[in-house]
């Protein structure tokens, strides 16, 4: 309810806004238009006026040459007409400025007005872009993550099917060798099964005694010899020098 109730004050405050600024166009193009007429009419109004003033001059200049009731009455009626043409150029006047003090606030609230909206499109397309280069940036990340998890999943699939083979490799290798042990321990256990059971068969030997043995003697251990020292070296030395000059002689 609350956002069927905003979205409804939101679009009457959207028309309304609408229908003032249309208002606001509306005045001011006739405000301009009453301008424009106001300054015709005072250049119009002027133009007569100066034409009076000119036929008003020329008047009294005939008057001062000749003074009748002719000359007199016209420049009478040239100074009316003068009067009046002077006041309806001050009315204009004033008309025409009263209409520009109007326009010249509204055309620069219309120019604000303008400036706003102008740098409201600037900052919504400044906005907009960033938001492309945003969405692009995340494109790219979101590409790059999903690349980088592909090729995770390749290696790790990679590798979960290089040790899948090498684990049947293995269980391939145990079982021929486990087959091949089978075969060969096989006429062994034929063998030993025969050996047992002629074993079982044969009638129990009552079992030898062992001839009893002479118990030896441990051999006597020779006494450590001394260790020679010097003096002994020499002796030994010397006899054996006697020795070899008796066996000479």
């Amino acid at each position: 309810m609350l956002e069927k109730e905003l979205a409804q004050a939101t679009k009457m405050a959207e028309q309304a806004s609408k229908r003032v600024e249309e208002l606001r166009q509306k005045l001011l193009k006739e405000t301009e238009r009453a301008h424009d007429r106001a300054r015709r009419e005072l250049a119009s109004a002027k133009k007569k006026h100066t034409a009076a003033s000119s036929r008003l001059q020329k008047a009294r200049d005939a008057l001062r040459r000749r003074q009748t009731s002719d000359n007199q009455k016209r420049v009478e009626e040239l100074r009316r007409q003068v009067q009046e043409l002077a006041d309806t150029v001050g009315e204009i006047a004033r008309a025409a400025y009263d209409y520009a003090e109007l326009l010249i606030p509204m055309r620069a609230d219309l120019a604000l007005e303008e400036q706003k909206t102008r740098a409201a499109e600037r900052a919504a397309a400044m906005v907009e872009r960033a938001n492309e280069r945003r969405a692009r940036a995340r494109a790219k990340a979101a590409a790059k993550a999903k690349a980088k998890t592909k090729a995770k999943t390749k290696a790790k699939s990679k590798a979960g099917t290089t040790a899948r083979k090498t684990a049947t490799r293995r269980k391939a290798v145990a079982k021929t060798g486990a087959r091949a042990g089978a075969a060969k321990s096989a006429p062994k256990k034929a063998a030993a099964k025969a050996v047992s059971g002629t074993a079982k068969k044969a009638p129990k030997a009552a079992p030898k005694k062992a001839p009893i043995k002479a118990k030896k003697k441990a051999p006597k251990k020779a006494p450590k010899k001394a260790p020679k020292t010097a003096t002994t070296k020499r002796k030994v030395a010397a006899r054996k020098r006697a020795a070899t000059k008796t066996q000479a002689a």
